[in-house]
């Protein structure tokens, strides 16, 4: 075909690009289908009991939906009951936690608290002293 810009194409190049982008859309469309029918696959294996889920749940966790309990508060007889729980000095016990030894005797002593991100390390070590006991090893001299 002829214009006055100039010649257009209809030949068999534009037919290829056509047929090079249906084939493309096909086989995605093939892979979506064997997508599909593993997953139905999968879904019937969980339900007969022969597979588990990989994800329970998959719901996304938002300030929106969920909230989180605050840290308890742990006054100076928690905190020895936790430490000596452990079996550790004051020392060891700070570097444990991550905080300064005087941190810990100001617990201790009742002179402050801890709070924050303190209270809730101080809750896990209490609910699962197993974790923090990992980390307390001999010294190497």
């Amino acid at each position: 075909m002829t214009t006055k810009l100039g010649r257009i194409s209809t030949g068999p190049r534009s037919k290829k690009k056509t047929t090079k982008a249906k084939t493309k859309k096909k086989e995605q469309g093939t892979k979506l289908g064997r997508d599909l029918i593993e997953a139905m696959q999968e879904m019937i294996a969980i339900d007969r009991g022969e597979s588990k889920p990989l994800r329970i749940d998959r719901s996304e966790r938002t300030a929106r939906r969920l909230t989180a309990e605050p840290a308890p508060e742990f006054y100076k007889a928690r905190v020895v009951a936790v430490r000596k729980r452990l079996g550790v000095s004051q020392p060891v016990f700070a570097r444990t936690l991550n905080v300064s030894t005087e941190t810990v005797k100001a617990w201790e002593q009742g002179k402050n608290t801890p709070g924050g991100p303190a209270a809730r390390l101080l809750e896990i070590t209490e609910a699962y002293p197993e974790i923090i006991v990992k980390y307390v090893r001999e010294k190497k001299l």
